[in-house]
C-alpha cells in the first residue's frame, strides 16, 4: 500500500512539473540558433536578436559597464558559438555572458584598455597591442592559461584560423606569427619591417594585406600560398590605411583604401581582382555577403551596397540616417549592422533583403519602441533618359502692321501712325509669314556611371552603368593599350554595357574611361581603378627531372593562366634561381643520391598558388660492354680501383659481356702487352666476379671521363 501511494504521488508531481514548467531556467526565453549578440553602450546592456525574424529574444544588463558607456565608450562583443564575452574597451574589463541564464557569469580584467579579445575554434586569446603580449584565456571562466608570449609591439588585429591557430601581425618585423596555446610557432615573412599589415581570416585561412608593398597574401601552414599584387592606388594609402574585414566567410575578400575611394575585391582562389571607385564620407571596413559588398558610411548612417555580379551599386540601405559609429560584421551567413548609441540595428540576408532589429522592444518590458526607419527598395532600377521639352514658338517681334487711331468717331480708314524712330512698314505678305523656329540645342547626357574593371589571364573586362539622362548614340572605351583588341569597338545605346580588352603588358597597369557619345560630342566617365591584363599564375605544369652525371635537366610547361610567367627554382645543386624559359640545367651534385626541386611561377600580378615539385635519383645507369686485351694472360678483377688484390679472374683469350655500373678514377695502370695506360677504372658485375677493371682492359668508349653513356660512381 505504501508503494502504491508513493508511486501515485510521483505521478502527480511529474504531471504538475510538466504542466507548470521545471524551474526558473525554463522561464527564460529560448535563444535562436541563428542570431547574434548586439551591444548597447547607451544603457550598458547586450541583446540577442533572432537573425531570421529580427526579434530580440534575450537581454543581459551590464551594470558594471554603464559608467564607461556614459563616458561615450563603446562595448565590444566577441562571440563564438555559446561563448560570449563583452569587453569594456575603456578599462579592459571582460564579462562572460551565460546564454542559458541570460546573466553575467564571470568578470575579469585584462590589463589596460585597448586589449583585443579573439575567439574561434573553441579557443580564446587576449592581445595587448601596445605591450606586445599574447595571453591564452579560458572562454568559460575568463581566466588566463599558461604564460604570456611577448612579441615586438605594436601588434595588429589578430585572428584564429579554422584549425585553431592564432595569427598575429607584427608590423615592426614584417611578419605574421603563429601561436598555439602558450607556444609561439613559426613566423611567416609578409613584408618589410615597418610595413603596415592587416589580417583577414578568409574561409578559415589567414589573408594578409600590405599597403606599402601593394600586395595581398594567402598564408598556408608552411608559408605564403598565394601572393597577389594590388593596384598601385593602394600603395600610398596614407593615414587612412587599408580597411579589411577581420573575418570573411567567402573566398572573396574586399579591401578598401578610403582615402583614394578604391575598392579592390580579391578572389583568394584564383588571384583575380575586381576594382571599382567608391564615394562616401567616413567609410568603414567592407564586408562581403553573397554577391554583395557592404560598406558603412558613418557620416550618413547608411550602407553602401555593391553588387559584384551586376557590377554596379545598389541604392544605399538606411541604418540610422544620421552620423554615428556603425558596427558591421558577418555571422552565420547574415550581415549585422549595429549602432551602439541608438535603438537601431539591422540584419541582412544573402539575397539583400533586410529587417530591423528593435533593441528596445516592448516584448521584453522596454519602454521605448524604435520608430521604424524607411528601408529603400533593394532591387535597383535603371535610370530612364530624361526627355528634354522643346521651347514654344516665339511670336515675331516688331511693330504692328496697322495701328488704329483712336478718335471720338470711328474712322473706317486705316492710317499709319508715325513713331520717333521711323522703321520700314512690313508688307501684308510679311505679316502672315510664320517664322522658322530656332533648333533646340541637344542636351548632353550624364557621364556613364560606375566603372568596374576586372583582371584576367591576358585580358581585362570593363563594365559600366549607362548614362542616366540625355540621348546617347553609343559608348566607346578610352585607355586601352596600343595594339589591343577591344570588343566591341563601340557599345550600342541599349548595351550590353561592357568591353573586353585582349592585350597589354602584365607589368603595366591600365586605367579606363567610358565615353558616352551624343550628337553634339561626348561626355566621359570618371577613371577606373587600375588593373593588369593578368592574374597570379597557377602551378607550373609537367615539371620533370631527367638525371645525368652529377646533375639533372629540368623541364616544365607554363601555367594555363600565365603563359608569360617567370619562374623561381629552389633546390640543391648549381642552377639559376630565376631561370628563363621552361627549362634549367642542374650541376654539381654527387651521384648515387636522390634530390628534390620545387618550382613556382610569378608575374607582375603575383606568385604561384602552389609549388610544383619533382625528384630525381642520380643512380648511374648501367651499360653492357666486353673486356679487352686478354690474348696473352688472364685478366684479374680487382676489389678496388687499384692493382691490389683479386675479386675475380677472366681466363686468357676469353671475352665476355659484363655490366659496367660506373667509372671512377683510381691508381694508374699500364698494360705491358699494349703499352696503354689509364687511371680510369670500371665497376663491373660479371660471371667471373664483381669488382673493378682498368679502362685499358675494357672495350668501353674512350675520350672522356666519364665516357658517355657511363657516369662517375660518386
Amino acid at each position: 500500500m505504501a508503494g502504491i501511494v508513493a508511486a501515485a504521488l510521483v505521478a502527480v508531481l511529474v504531471g504538475v512539473a510538466l504542466f507548470v514548467g521545471t524551474g526558473v531556467s525554463s522561464a527564460r526565453p529560448k535563444l535562436a540558433d541563428v542570431g547574434a549578440w548586439l551591444a548597447s553602450a547607451l544603457n550598458g546592456e547586450v541583446v540577442h536578436a533572432n537573425g531570421l525574424s529580427g526579434q530580440v529574444d534575450g537581454r543581459v544588463d551590464l551594470a558594471s559597464a554603464k559608467q564607461g558607456a556614459k563616458q561615450g565608450e563603446a562595448l565590444k562583443v566577441v562571440q563564438d558559438g555559446d561563448n560570449v564575452l563583452v569587453v569594456d574597451e575603456s578599462t579592459g574589463k571582460v564579462s562572460r555572458i551565460d546564454p542559458t541564464q541570460l546573466e553575467v557569469a564571470q568578470t575579469g580584467t585584462l590589463g589596460a584598455g585597448g586589449t583585443q579579445i579573439v575567439m574561434g575554434a573553441g579557443k580564446a586569446y587576449g592581445i595587448d597591442p601596445r605591450a606586445g603580449t599574447v595571453q591564452q584565456l579560458d572562454p568559460l571562466t575568463v581566466d588566463t592559461i599558461g604564460a604570456a608570449i611577448a612579441l615586438k609591439a605594436p601588434l595588429g588585429q589578430a585572428g584564429i584560423d579554422k584549425n585553431g591557430t592564432l595569427w598575429v601581425p607584427v608590423p615592426e618585423e614584417g611578419t605574421l606569427v603563429q601561436v598555439n596555446g602558450a607556444q609561439q610557432g613559426k613566423a611567416v615573412t609578409v613584408g618589410e619591417p615597418g610595413d603596415p599589415l592587416t589580417l583577414t581570416i578568409a574561409g578559415g585561412t589567414p589573408f594578409v594585406t600590405n599597403s606599402a608593398g601593394a600586395s595581398a597574401m594567402v598564408i598556408g601552414s608552411t608559408g605564403t600560398r598565394l601572393q597577389v599584387s594590388l593596384p598601385s592606388t593602394v600603395t600610398d594609402a596614407g593615414s587612412g590605411g587599408l580597411l579589411v574585414p577581420p573575418v570573411a566567410e567567402s573566398q572573396t575578400v574586399p579591401i578598401l583604401a578610403p582615402k583614394q575611394g578604391a575598392l579592390v575585391m580579391v578572389d583568394t582562389a584564383s588571384g583575380a581582382l575586381t576594382t571599382v571607385s567608391v564615394k562616401g564620407g567616413k567609410l568603414g571596413a567592407p564586408q562581403a555577403l553573397g554577391r554583395r559588398i557592404y560598406i558603412a558610411d558613418e557620416k550618413t548612417g547608411r550602407l553602401i551596397v555593391y553588387d559584384t555580379v551586376a557590377k554596379r551599386f545598389e541604392p544605399d540601405k538606411v541604418v540610422t540616417g544620421k552620423p554615428g559609429p556603425l558596427e558591421v560584421f558577418v555571422k552565420d551567413g547574415l550581415l549585422w549592422v549595429n549602432d551602439q548609441f541608438s535603438e537601431t540595428a539591422l540584419v541582412i540576408e544573402k539575397d539583400g533583403r533586410g529587417r530591423r532589429v528593435g533593441k528596445y522592444d516592448e516584448a521584453l518590458d522596454q519602454k521605448d519602441t524604435p520608430t521604424p526607419l524607411p528601408i529603400p527598395t533593394y532591387t535597383p532600377t535603371a535610370a530612364q533618359p530624361t526627355v528634354v521639352p522643346t521651347h514654344p514658338t516665339r511670336q515675331p517681334t516688331g511693330g504692328p502692321t496697322a495701328v488704329p487711331t483712336k478718335t471720338k468717331t470711328a474712322v473706317p480708314t486705316v492710317t499709319v501712325t508715325a513713331t520717333p524712330t521711323p522703321s520700314p512698314t512690313p508688307t501684308p505678305t510679311e505679316t502672315t509669314r510664320t517664322p522658322t523656329p530656332t533648333p533646340t540645342p541637344t542636351r548632353p547626357p550624364e557621364p556613364p556611371g560606375t566603372v568596374t574593371a576586372n583582371s584576367g589571364p591576358g585580358w581585362m573586362e570593363i563594365v559600366f552603368t549607362p548614362s542616366g539622362q540625355g540621348t546617347v548614340t553609343g559608348y566607346t572605351l578610352k585607355g586601352a593599350p596600343g595594339g589591343a583588341d577591344v570588343t566591341p569597338s563601340r557599345v550600342k545605346p541599349d548595351g550590353p554595357f561592357q568591353f573586353r580588352v585582349n592585350g597589354g603588358q602584365c607589368d603595366q597597369e591600365y586605367t579606363f574611361r567610358v565615353a558616352a557619345e551624343y550628337e553634339g560630342g561626348e561626355v566621359v566617365s570618371q577613371p577606373s581603378i587600375p588593373v593588369r591584363p593578368c592574374v597570379a599564375p597557377g602551378r607550373p605544369a609537367g615539371f620533370e627531372a631527367k638525371g645525368k652525371n652529377h646533375g639533372a635537366d629540368l623541364t616544365w610547361s607554363a601555367p594555363e593562366n600565365a603563359k608569360d610567367a617567370t619562374y623561381i627554382l629552389e633546390g640543391p645543386g648549381n642552377h639559376p634561381g630565376t631561370p628563363g624559359g621552361t627549362g634549367a640545367e642542374v650541376t654539381g651534385l654527387k651521384n648515387g643520391q636522390s634530390y628534390t626541386w620545387t618550382l613556382r611561377a610569378k608575374n607582375a600580378a603575383g606568385e604561384s598558388q602552389e609549388r610544383a615539385e619533382v625528384t630525381a635519383n642520380l643512380q648511374p645507369p648501367p651499360a653492357q660492354f666486353r673486356n679487352a686485351n686478354n690474348d696473352h694472360r688472364d685478366t684479374l678483377i680487382r676489389p678496388g680501383p687499384n692493382t691490389d688484390g683479386q675479386a675475380g679472374r677472366i681466363p686468357q683469350r676469353e671475352y665476355i659481356t659484363m655490366t659496367v655500373i660506373c667509372q671512377q678514377r683510381g691508381a694508374p695502370y699500364t698494360d705491358n702487352d699494349t703499352g696503354q695506360s689509364s687511371d680510369v677504372w670500371n665497376k663491373v658485375e660479371s660471371p667471373r666476379g664483381n669488382g673493378w677493371l682498368n679502362d685499358v682492359l675494357m672495350d668501353t668508349p674512350k675520350g672522356g671521363f666519364p665516357a658517355a653513356p657511363l657516369w662517375e660512381c660518386e
